[in-house]
């Protein structure tokens, strides 16, 4: 076991001394700081170097994660945000039509909205209101219920 362990040390110390070392001098540290960095560093027996390599790239790393967080919250954002098909006298539209739209959709403004060949899933998934239309019709496949509860200001839903 102690082999081991002092193999894995030995093939470790290999990989650290493959990386270049350089000296580097850092201007503006403050005292107090280099002081908690030295006392780290005697604690741990590890070198001011290693310290300073070991923040350098927590703090790189975090840097990177955040970026990554911020990049998919955004993305999240524009997958999340709905579109609005508006001002249309009449509209025909299939389930098919709304998986090539593949966003949530927000009808509004419109005389005559005709839902063909959807599914439930289909409506559910991509339909997020109906605001202002006169008529609304669906297939007899689709429930009235869901329909009702997308809906405001629609003066009439036919099957």
């Amino acid at each position: 076991m102690a082999e081991k362990k002092e193999l894995e040390n030995k093939e470790e110390d290999a990989e650290e001394e493959t990386v270049i070392r350089k000296t580097i001098s850092i201007k503006g540290v403050s005292s107090d700081l280099y002081k908690r960095i030295q006392k780290l560093s005697s604690d741990t027996g590890k070198t001011i170097g290693q310290i300073t390599d070991e923040a350098y790239r927590s703090f790189v790393g975090s840097i990177d994660n955040a970026k990554h967080l911020s990049d998919n919250f955004i993305k999240g954002l524009k997958e999340g945000s709905s579109e609005y098909i508006e001002n249309i006298k009449d509209l025909d539209i299939s389930g098919k039509d709304l998986e090539e739209i593949g966003r949530k959709i927000v009808f509004k403004n419109i005389e005559n909205l005709t839902f063909t060949d959807i599914t439930g899933e289909q409506f559910d998934k991509y339909v997020i209101s109906i605001i202002n239309v006169k008529n609304v019709i669906i297939p007899k496949t689709l429930s009235k219920a869901k329909v009702i509860l997308r809906c405001n200001f629609v003066d009439k839903i036919t099957s």
